[in-house]
């Protein structure tokens, strides 16, 4: 039994350092898109997340990159409703990759995989 104990701790400090990895490698692809946003002199999409949808109506958190922060907003549109902001969040490239990784590894994957895409 604590041999399993063993390997499962194991298991849990090499996730934490995976993690780790990922935040770091995020980190360092936001801060060098940051200065392409700014060059561009537009926002850079990191992600699109659907959060409730129905025949006429949706809700979407949208994830982009300016020349100095990260802006994350929920907004409602569609049918009857018009456009508008939910929610809105501001972060450092440095609190985003942080921030993100807490709410789902696979946001962090769609933001690096995005990223990716610019340089090709």
């Amino acid at each position: 039994m604590p041999l399993i104990n063993n390997k499962q701790i194991a298991l849990d400090s090499g996730q934490v350092t995976l993690d780790q990895w990922l935040v770091e490698r995020l980190r360092d692809k936001l801060a060098k898109t940051s200065l392409l946003a700014g060059r561009l002199r537009r926002p850079i999409l990191l992600y699109k997340k659907t959060m409730e949808e129905s025949e006429q109506s949706a809700e979407e958190e949208i994830a982009t990159v300016s020349k100095d922060f990260i802006i994350v907003q929920v907004i409602t549109y569609g049918g009857f409703i018009s456009p508008s902001f939910q929610q809105q969040y501001v972060f450092t490239p440095d609190k985003f990759a942080s921030w993100v990784m807490h709410r789902s590894r696979e946001l962090v994957m769609q933001c690096l995989e995005n990223i990716e895409e610019l340089s090709q």
